[in-house]
């Protein structure tokens, strides 16, 4: 399928690589489930993420952005139109990965093709719509994918491949610990394990996929991330509260970082690092393990009992995303945290490791 690539390595200069490493080449953003909170519908996009299209514009060397998918609540022309009004607030070229509530002829009457693929700044960028086919990449679809990745592998560095499902997700399988948006829209099976993940293993490229089915609500994971090989998932939404965020993606010269920036709140960096939280990050799966915080409410005090072998980060959070407090809980202890650097209300304890994260709602009285 593919000819053998020679690479060629050039010796840089440490002055040249430090210069690179400090200012990417550009960078573009991706956000998912951009119409919000399915609770609360209604015109135009998520109100945290129009209020934060000056500072996406302002972003040094921003140059395309990607939304994945549920753009809107219904694919009506009303709704387009208001999509529209908001997403021409971006001051660069936007794509749109349709997602099951963005689907029919007014798309296509708009946006034009489901899925399609154009070259920036010597990358790949595809734009695929699994649901045409109950979360599968098949048929023509599949055809185009092969096809477009065989015909640009040998000219392009990185690969970035954008969608709404996470094709990669199943209830029984090592992501099953993400809470999708919507659990009953899983068909019950994908060909990502069989056909796609082995034609992307295939290929020499670093290759990034972006879903957007994720963090429409607060009782849904808000992102994820997975790497292996030569393959990176990251699935990230929106409609959930202080945990809303976009991808940041910065592509340098010979790397390329991912950044999760909170939209609520006065600390875009609230949420940490996009790897801090891989596919084991759910409450699930710690509270599986026995953390417990209580009391709840809390007055003077409130503990965690920590009975994971490994040592956490904790951080709190305001209501509104501020970062408040940070500290380390240690293992196979109960750690009694004081209150008295917080004031009475609705707070967010945020624990973490390097291969789970927690978040529980706290009471300060």
């Amino acid at each position: 399928m593919k000819k053998i690539v020679v690479y060629l390595f050039v010796l840089i200069l440490p002055g040249n690589l430090n210069a690179q490493n400090d200012i990417p080449i550009y960078s573009f953003f991706t956000a998912g489930h951009t119409y919000g909170n399915p609770n609360s519908p209604h015109y135009g996009l998520h109100y945290p993420f129009v209020d934060y299209i000056p500072t996406t514009n302002n972003y040094p060397n921003m140059e395309l952005g990607f939304l994945t998918g549920d753009v809107v609540v219904a694919g009506t022309a009303a709704y387009w139109d208001s999509a529209q009004v908001d997403i021409d607030k971006l001051n660069m070229p936007v794509y749109i990965a349709a997602g099951n509530h963005d689907i029919g002829a007014e798309f296509v009457n708009r946006f034009g093709d489901y899925y399609f693929s154009f070259e920036h700044n010597n990358d790949l960028f595809i734009v695929l719509t699994p649901g045409l086919d109950s979360w599968n990449i098949s048929g023509s679809q599949l055809e185009f994918l092969t096809n477009t990745l065989d015909s640009n592998y040998t000219i392009v560095n990185n690969i970035f491949i954008f969608m709404h499902e996470l094709i990669w997700w199943s209830p029984s399988n090592e992501y099953q610990n993400i809470d999708i948006n919507f659990e009953p829209h899983y068909p019950g099976s994908t060909n990502f394990d069989t056909v796609i993940k082995p034609l992307l293993l295939s290929f020499p490229n670093n290759i990034t996929i972006y879903a957007g089915d994720l963090g429409c609500t607060d009782q849904v994971s808000p992102y994820m991330y997975h790497s292996f090989d030569n393959i990176t998932l990251i699935g990230s939404g929106m409609g959930g509260g202080i945990r809303d965020n976009i991808i940041i993606t910065d592509v340098y010269e010979n790397s390329v970082h991912y950044n999760l920036v909170a939209i609520n709140g006065d600390d875009p960096n609230s949420l940490g690092e996009l790897t801090d939280f891989s596919i084991f990050a759910s409450p699930e799966w710690v509270m599986k393990n026995e953390i417990k915080i209580y009391p709840n409410p809390a007055k003077e005090y409130f503990k965690i009992e920590n009975s994971l072998q490994c040592n956490l980060n904790m951080k709190i959070f305001s209501l509104h995303g501020q970062l408040i407090h940070t500290g380390l809980i240690q293992k196979n202890i109960v750690n009694k945290i004081e209150t008295a650097q917080l004031k009475p209300g609705v707070y967010f304890v945020q624990l973490y490791s390097d291969k789970q994260c927690f978040e529980q709602k706290i009471i300060v009285q």
